[in-house]
C-alpha cells in the first residue's frame, strides 16, 4: 500500500526552521510541527481509533490544535471538537453521539473531560501538557499508509435545540491529497495564496477549525490567540503583521466600542483578508470596519451543513448594502416557499442549497436528515431571506426567530442591528413572546457596556429605536442583562432566553 507523503505541509522540506505556529506560550517550527503530526496520527492507531472512527477534542485554544487537526485528516479518522462551555452530562452526550473512543482535553477543562468520559463510557482521556508529551514521544512519527481523508464531525451549536453532528457531503477523498483538497475552502473565499494567519475564534468552532487546517495547508504562519480580546487582536495583527484572520460580528462591535485614542495605538495596515461569520453583522458595523481596516471585509454566510460558502466582498456590500453576497462555485441557491415553489427575486422566502456533491447528514439522525431535503437534493437550515436579480442574497432572519405580530413578519435581526449601535449597548438580543391580543409581543434583552453597566437608561434607548425603527418593531419591553448566553464563537442561544416565556404560557 502507497504510503502518504513524509512532509504535509508547503514550505516544510525546504524550509524547516520556519515558523508554523504561534502561541503567547510557545511556538513550533515546521521542521518541529511535521513529526508531531505523524506521531500523534500513529498514537491515534495505536490506542485503537481508527480511520472512520471519531475521538473528541476539550480544550480552550493551544498549540497543540494544530496537529491535533493535521493528525485527523492523515489519519483518516473524525475528530469532534467540542464546546468547553458545556455541562460534563452535555459532553457525554456528543461523545456517545460521535462513538467517540478517546477524549484529548486540557489541565482547565481536565474535571469536565473525566466526568465526561466516565458517564459517556470513554476509557482513554490524555491531557495536554507533560502526559501528552511523554505519550506522543513514545510513538513512531513513520508514515501512514495512504487512506481516506480525515476531517471533522462537527456539531451544529444548539442554538435552535439539541446539537447535531453534521457529516459533509463534500469532506472526500485520500489523505495524500491533503494539499489540493483543504486548500480548497481558502480559494473560494478569496483567501491569499500566502501570508501570516491569526486565529482569534475558538478552534472547536466550524470558523475556527477552517481556519487552522486550510491556513496551514496553505502554508500561512498561524498565530494562535487563546482569547480574542479587542486589545489582544490588535496587538498580534501588529506585532506580527498578520495579514489574514477570521473574526465575528460580535468582535467587530467590541473592537468599535473602543476609544479613538484606544484604536490608534495599533496599526492594522498589513490586513489583506478579514473574514466574519458566523451570525448577522449590523449594517453600521460592516460600514465601519471597512472605514477602518480597508476594503478587505470578506463575508462568508454558510453553516455547519455546508449552505455555503456564501460570500461578499466589501466592495459588492457597499454596493449592496445588506447583502451575505453571492454563492461561490461549490454551490447554487434558491428561494422557496412553504409549498416546495420557487419563488423569484425579491420575493422572501426559506433558504435552500444545493451542491453537486449531494446534500449533507445529520449524523445517526436520518428523520432530521430528512427534514432539511426538497425532493431534488436541496437542503435548507431554516434561514429566511431573498434573491436579487444579480443573484446576491439577502437574510432576513431565522424562520425559528421570526415574531408573528397581528399576522405581520418582524425580524429580530433588524431591531438587534438597530440597537447595537446604540453606544451604552455591548450586546443585544431580541424574540417574540406571548401576547393574548396580538400573538407576540417583541422582547428586547440588552448587555449594556462596562462603563454604564446598571445605569443604562432604558428610556433613552427605547426613544433611540424610535427614530430609526417604524413603529411597529420598536420593543414593547426591555430586559437589561449583565450577560446574554452567546458562545464564544459569536453564536447567541436565543432560545435560552426566549423558551421560558413560552413554557410558562404553555407554547412552544
Amino acid at each position: 500500500m502507497a504510503l502518504q507523503p513524509e512532509h504535509l505541509l508547503p514550505h516544510s522540506k525546504a524550509h524547516p526552521d520556519r515558523r508554523a505556529v504561534w502561541t503567547p506560550d510557545g511556538e513550533l517550527t515546521l521542521g518541529a510541527l511535521e513529526p508531531r503530526i505523524r506521531q500523534l496520527a500513529n498514537g491515534l492507531r495505536a490506542l485503537g481509533v481508527s480511520a472512520g472512527d471519531a475521538w473528541g477534542v476539550l480544550c480552550h485554544n493551544r498549540l497543540e490544535w494544530a496537529e491535533m487537526t493535521l493528525a485527523s485528516s492523515t489519519s483518516g479518522t473524525k475528530y469532534v471538537p467540542l464546546n468547553w462551555h458545556l455541562t460534563p452530562a452535555e459532553i457525554a452526550e456528543l461523545l456517545i453521539d460521535s462513538g467517540s473512543r478517546l477524549l484529548v482535553t486540557d489541565e482547565t477543562n481536565e474535571l469536565a473531560a473525566r466526568a465526561a468520559a466516565e458517564l459517556a463510557g470513554v476509557d482513554n482521556v490524555i491531557v495536554l501538557g507533560d502526559d501528552y508529551e511523554w505519550w506522543l514521544a513514545e510513538q513512531s512519527d513513520a508514515p501512514l499508509p495512504d487512506g481516506p481523508l480525515g476531517s471533522p464531525l462537527q456539531y451544529t451549536g444548539g442554538t435552535t435545540g439539541r446539537s447535531k453532528g453534521v457529516i459533509r457531503s463534500d469532506f472526500g477523498g485520500n489523505a495524500s491529497d491533503f494539499g489540493t483538497i483543504v486548500p480548497r475552502w481558502g480559494d473560494l473565499t478569496g483567501m491569499p495564496r500566502d501570508g501570516r494567519s491569526m486565529l482569534s475564534t475558538p478552534a472547536y468552532h466550524a470558523l475556527g477549525g477552517a481556519l487552522v487546517r486550510v491556513t496551514l495547508a496553505r502554508g500561512h504562519e498561524l498565530s494562535i490567540l487563546p482569547r480574542g480580546t479587542p486589545e489582544a487582536m490588535l496587538a498580534t495583527i501588529t506585532d506580527h503583521a498578520i495579514d489574514t484572520t477570521a473574526m465575528v460580528p460580535t468582535q467587530f462591535i467590541r473592537l468599535l466600542k473602543l476609544s479613538e485614542e484606544e484604536r490608534a495605538r495599533y496599526d492594522v495596515s498589513s490586513l489583506k483578508w478579514v473574514l466574519h461569520s458566523a451570525a448577522p453583522c449590523p449594517p453600521w458595523a460592516k460600514r465601519a470596519m471597512i472605514d477602518w481596516f480597508g476594503p478587505v471585509i470578506i463575508e462568508l454566510y454558510g453553516s455547519s451543513e455546508g449552505v455555503g460558502p456564501v460570500i461578499c466582498t466589501s466592495e459588492q456590500w457597499l454596493e449592496k448594502p445588506g447583502t451575505v453576497g453571492r454563492a461561490s462555485a461549490a454551490l447554487s441557491l434558491s428561494i422557496v416557499d412553504d409549498d416546495g415553489n420557487d419563488l423569484p427575486p425579491g420575493e422572501v422566502g426559506t433558504v435552500y442549497a444545493f451542491r453537486k456533491e449531494g446534500p449533507p447528514r445529520y449524523h445517526g439522525d436520518d428523520e432530521k436528515s430528512a427534514a432539511m431535503l426538497l425532493p431534488d437534493g436541496r437542503f435548507t437550515v431554516g434561514d429566511v431571506g431573498w434573491l436579487d436579480d444579480d443573484g446576491f442574497l439577502f437574510l432576513a432572519d431565522r424562520r425559528v426567530d421570526l415574531i408573528l405580530r397581528a399576522g405581520t413578519n418582524i425580524y429580530p435581526a433588524e431591531i438587534e442591528a438597530t440597537l447595537s449601535e446604540h453606544p451604552d449597548i455591548a450586546d443585544v438580543a431580541v424574540f417574540g413572546i406571548p401576547d393574548e391580543d396580538w400573538g407576540q409581543s417583541i422582547k428586547a434583552v440588552v448587555e449594556p457596556t462596562e462603563a454604564v453597566g446598571e445605569a443604562l437608561d432604558v428610556d433613552g434607548v427605547l426613544a433611540f429605536a424610535r427614530e430609526r425603527l417604524a413603529s411597529f418593531k420598536i420593543p414593547h419591553s426591555i430586559d437589561v442583562s449583565t450577560s446574554l448566553p452567546r458562545e464564544a464563537s459569536g453564536k447567541l442561544k436565543k432560545r435560552l432566553l426566549r423558551d421560558p416565556y413560552w413554557e410558562a404560557a404553555g407554547g412552544s
